[in-house]
Formats: C-alpha cells, sequence, structure tokens
C-alpha cells in the first residue's frame, strides 16, 4: 500500500478508529479507578481496624484497671462496700464493626464482652443493693466479689494483649 491509499483508508475509517481508540480509553479508566478503588476501601478498612482495636483495648484496660483496685481495696470499715456498675460505652455501639477483626482477635473480644456483661449480671446477684450506678455488698460477699473480679479483669488483660499483638502487625 502506498502512503496516498494508507490516507485515504485513514480517513474512510477515521471514526471507526477514534470510536475503537475511545472505547479502550474508557475501558483503561475504568480499571485505573476500580484499582483506586480497592485500593482506597482496602487503606479503610485497616484504619477503621486499627481504631477499632484501640477503642476497644483502651475500654477493656480501664475496666481491668477498675476491677484490679476494687481487688487490691482494704476490706471496708462498716461492713458495707460499694462498687460502680460496668457501663459499656464504646464498645457497645461498636458491636457491628466487629466483623473487621480477624477471627482469633474476634474470639478473645467477644469472650471478654459477654464476660463483662456476665459480670454485671453476677454482681447483681452478690448484691444486697442494686443503685442505679452502684452495687451494695456485704461484708461476707468479699471474697467471692474479689475472686471474680480478678478472673475478669484476666480476661479483660486477655483480649488487651491480643487487640495489642494484632495491632502491631
Amino acid at each position: 500500500m502506498t502512503s496516498p491509499e494508507v490516507l485515504d483508508l485513514l480517513e474512510r475509517f477515521q471514526t471507526t478508529i477514534v470510536g475503537v481508540v475511545g472505547f479502550f480509553g474508557v475501558i483503561g479508566t475504568l480499571i485505573a479507578n476500580a484499582r483506586i478503588s480497592r485500593v482506597e476501601q482496602r487503606r479503610q478498612i485497616v484504619t477503621k481496624r486499627r481504631t477499632l482495636r484501640r477503642i476497644l483495648a483502651a475500654e477493656f484496660r480501664n475496666y481491668s484497671r477498675a476491677l484490679k483496685e476494687n481487688v487490691e481495696a482494704p476490706s471496708p470499715e462498716g461492713g458495707v462496700f460499694s462498687v460502680g456498675k460496668i457501663r459499656r460505652l464504646l464498645s457497645d455501639s461498636l458491636n457491628a464493626d466487629l466483623g473487621l477483626l480477624e477471627n482469633d482477635e474476634l474470639d478473645v473480644v467477644i469472650n471478654a464482652l459477654i464476660s463483662l456483661d456476665g459480670f454485671n449480671h453476677y454482681l447483681e446477684n452478690l448484691a444486697q443493693q442494686n443503685l442505679e450506678t452502684r452495687f451494695l455488698f456485704p461484708e461476707e460477699v468479699l471474697p467471692h466479689f474479689r475472686s471474680g473480679a480478678g478472673r475478669m479483669a484476666e480476661a479483660l488483660d486477655l483480649a488487651i494483649d491480643a487487640l495489642e499483638s494484632f495491632d502491631e502487625r
């Protein structure tokens, strides 16, 4: 083919050629945008997972510290001691996001959350009086309380360790 014949073919099929080039350009743009969206979505999930781990660890750490302080507190004078009720502030609203956690850490976190709820019921059973924000206990149940609070603090510490170890990865 000579140069004029090529030019004639290009002129006759220029709409088709532009259409094909444009089509492949659109396909390329869609592929690139999909890839960018996947990368951004992965980054958002990683950030949300890291934030979830830190929030849960902070709340569990706070509960654990409070329980350990109660266990180590001296016996009360006057026969009655008081303990604040467990109020899940942040972890309660994050239940829908727990699926972001890895399976191994999810098991430990769910166990800690269930244990927290169960511990509240345990305290209700031990309590002499159940106030709006506190439990009042007679002195004779102090050993039972300390035993249960110690076990609860250990379960929370396990969850904290799991959350922190996965966060470091």
